[in-house]
């Protein structure tokens, strides 16, 4: 009876330790179970993390961070991953842990054309300035601390300062005069408009972004007003500022992505969540034949390009960010207390505890029963 009691305390001991809570037990689980669906906002932030996912992982992908939260909830995936943190509502409903990797972003335009970018823009549609501007803006905006202040606001928010650009020596940031600018920022300048190629809308969250309203709300859409900001302020030699400049985003669900917009001037830049060591696989333009396509481009119904780092392809600002890209699970109810924490040792604590009284229980009645029938377990000699 006690060895049937320890076999089920073992059963439950071990179900508790079935939580999915940290990342080698994640890997460990997928290893196992070949097939296992994964959940994922985007492409991107599946390439962003597949080198440490074993074989045989599903990505799937859902649009709105909540909806992804919520297929975690009832079963249907058994992990997601975001660049960043889940909403604070459901915290207590999850495990969140780290991937150990970081995932950096920054503002993506595109190339000019040269030897080495022979499919970038030509001299109308160049981005040599605009880098310039936002480079300047956006380690400006660093500079004050403004990244950190966002995150404080727009809470739970996890920034790390991987910045590959020193804000602390503004001299290095050479600013175009207003009139002397060209390519892509003089069409900014002229029409005091800034067109952003963005993903969605989409609703990533409080914290993140919500992009389904309208203006958008959260870190994201915080960190590019702060960004947009600076660059009207900005002035060159002429000590002339940039002056008014509003933010027109153009979104887009396309797939392939329609990188295509930031070789034909539709977007002068992406949006600063963009990752940027995820794959580029081409414009994404429709086309019927290879002359429709930039450069190096093959035609299958879209525009394609062997898979590059998305840094080769294009023209990318210095960082704006790094975060730490967070797997999250579904929490067992046996592993939350009233505060959401684990109490899983606590159960084993009661499990054992029972066993304990049990097994005395038994072993006196024993004791009792041996005493009744004359043949005690402890004689005298």
């Amino acid at each position: 009876m006690i060895f049937k009691l320890f076999i089920g305390a073992f059963l439950i001991v071990n179900l508790l330790a079935k939580e999915l809570d940290q990342l080698d037990e994640l890997i460990d689980y997928l290893k196992k179970n070949s097939g296992t669906r994964i959940g994922f906002l985007t492409p991107s932030n599946y390439a962003s993390v597949k080198r440490i996912l074993p074989d045989g992982v599903k990505p799937v992908y859902a649009e709105h961070e909540q909806d992804l939260t919520q297929m975690v909830l009832n079963g249907s995936i058994v992990a997601a991953l975001v660049s960043g943190l889940p909403e604070q509502k459901y915290h207590d409903s999850l495990h969140i842990f780290s991937s150990n990797l970081i995932t950096m972003h920054s503002f993506l335009m595109a190339p000019d054309l040269s030897t080495d970018y022979p499919h970038g823009n030509s001299v109308n549609l160049s981005t040599f300035d605009l880098s310039l501007a936002i480079n300047a803006a956006l380690s400006k905006m660093q500079l004050r601390g403004i990244d950190l202040q966002l995150a404080i606001k727009n809470a739970p928010k996890e920034v790390i300062q991987a910045h590959t650009c020193k804000e602390d020596e503004q001299s290095q940031f050479t600013v175009p005069n207003k009139k002397d600018a060209t390519g892509l920022l003089r069409d900014i300048l002229d029409n005091e408009e800034i067109r952003i190629l963005a993903q969605g809308p989409a609703d990533w969250g409080i914290n993140d972004g919500n992009y389904l309203l309208n203006p958008p709300v959260g870190f994201y859409p915080d960190f590019l007003d702060a960004v947009v900001e600076e660059l009207k302020n900005l002035s060159g030699s002429d000590k002339e500022p940039y002056g008014q400049i509003k933010i027109k985003r153009i979104f887009s669900n396309m797939s392939p992505f329609p990188w295509y917009y930031l070789f034909n001037g539709t977007a002068h830049l992406t949006e600063p969540y963009f990752i940027l060591d995820a794959p580029y696989s081409g414009s994404g333009k429709q086309c019927t034949n290879d002359d429709d396509c930039l450069v190096g481009e093959k035609c299958s119904r879209n525009c394609r390009h062997a898979n590059r780092p998305r840094y080769l392809m294009l023209r990318s600002s210095c960082t704006c960010l790094g975060t730490d890209s967070k797997f999250y699970t579904k929490r067992s109810e046996t592993s939350k207390d009233s505060s959401g924490s684990s109490n899983a040792g606590l159960a084993v604590l009661i499990v054992f505890l029972a066993l304990f009284f049990l097994g005395s229980v038994g072993s006196i009645g024993f004791l009792i029963y041996r005493e009744r029938i004359g043949v005690p377990v402890f004689r005298k000699f």
